[in-house]
């Protein structure tokens, strides 16, 4: 397996695994109206330890963490061919001005002149008599070019400036693509899959689908259409496993907390 695709498993995995630790934190808070309550802060902080410890299941941060290391690498290569196929960003080769020999025209490129030694145009007619001894002889001749023009001869070369521009309508496509289809399967596999996962009958997993699908697909567009602009146009592929993981993160807590009748147990 790709090196890359393990590295965004296990990141995503463990940003998981924190949300669901985290969500089961809230959730033992708001179910202890004894902490809420009560303004003293050790016995807050004591009263909020014990309900953690008593109330807090490792099997289910078990369950998120498995769940998210089968789901990313299909999520993966998923995001890589949206980006193969509907590429973000082309770049164009433009050509700019051809740099000549210390400034000059083509007479200076070329050497060409009038047809007189002594009346060439251009830095020619200096090399050129300074070479053959011209402007007082030898040493004094080279000395004069050189004073005129101590700048070394340049070959014409071609500049090439690369410029990146958006593809506005790939990236249209791809956020299309990636909030229709993409956000579909991604919320009826998560809803199928942690319910498996909790060992629920196959009637039981359809029956959390029907339920929770648009409840979710509803919630997630609060947030993912913004992160799917931003990844699309500002991060680059490299990044966006971790992007999307980050914001996964408090997306996860959001999932797990969710009081939408048909989605929290589910989620919980």
């Amino acid at each position: 397996m790709d090196s890359a695709i393990v590295r965004a498993s296990l990141m995503a995995a463990t940003l998981s695994g924190i949300s669901n630790c985290l969500a089961q934190c809230i959730t033992c808070y708001r179910s202890n109206p004894h902490i809420q309550a009560s303004a003293d802060i050790p016995t807050v902080l004591t009263t909020f330890v014990s309900a953690v410890r008593a109330d807090f299941d490792p099997v289910e941060l078990l369950r998120f963490f498995i769940f998210s290391l089968l789901v990313c690498p299909p999520n993966y290569l998923w995001q890589k061919w949206l980006e193969g196929r509907f590429p973000g960003y082309v770049t164009k080769d433009v050509a700019g001005k051809r740099e000549e020999e210390v400034g000059g025209g083509d007479g200076a490129v070329m050497g060409k002149g009038t047809g007189r030694d002594g009346d060439m145009t251009g830095d020619g007619s200096l090399k050129k008599r300074a070479v053959n001894g011209g402007g007082g002889g030898g040493e004094k001749g080279e000395k004069e070019a050189m004073t005129e023009d101590s700048t070394p001869a340049k070959p014409a070369t071609a500049v090439v400036e690369a410029r990146r521009r958006l593809n506005v309508l790939n990236t249209v496509i791809k956020f299309l693509l990636d909030q229709s289809l993409g956000a579909a399967l991604n919320t009826v596999i998560f809803i199928a899959g942690i319910a498996l996962l909790r060992g629920s009958s196959l009637d039981t997993v359809q029956q959390n689908v029907a339920e929770g699908f648009w409840p979710m697909i509803r919630a997630g567009q609060k947030l993912w259409p913004m992160v799917s602009v931003a990844q699309f146009t500002v991060v680059p592929f490299e990044w966006r496993t971790l992007v999307g993981s980050c914001v996964g993160l408090f997306w996860g807590v959001i999932v797990s907390l969710m009081s939408t009748p048909g989605v929290k147990g589910k989620v919980e």
